[in-house]
């Protein structure tokens, strides 16, 4: 699926205050920059707080809230927090370069 400018620069806004992501214990986070920076440095126990066998609570927040499809799908079954933050990346530096930042 081509991305537009305009759908990459909705992936990559800020979300309404009321689909804020709750970290357990910690930020709250309103977009992918935010959600790719707590990743980067996240200690282990509450990564898996939200990303275990039962649910990824990261890609069910891209997918229901941000609607990237395609991010969602690539970090489901990501249980590998380096490796998460590493494909959230990527993904916004491609969203940037689609956005005109």
């Amino acid at each position: 699926m081509k991305i537009s400018r305009e759908l990459a620069q909705k992936f990559l806004s800020d979300v309404p205050e009321q689909n804020n992501f709750w970290v357990n214990n910690g930020p709250i986070l309103k977009n992918l920059c935010e959600l790719a920076d707590f990743l980067r440095d996240v200690d282990d126990a509450t990564y898996e707080y939200h990303v275990n066998k039962e649910k990824n609570d990261f890609s069910s927040w891209i997918l229901q809230i941000i609607g990237d499809e395609k991010l969602a799908k690539d970090i489901f079954k990501n249980r590998n927090k380096e490796s998460t933050y590493r494909k959230i990346q990527a993904r916004i530096e491609l969203l940037t370069k689609l956005a005109n930042y």
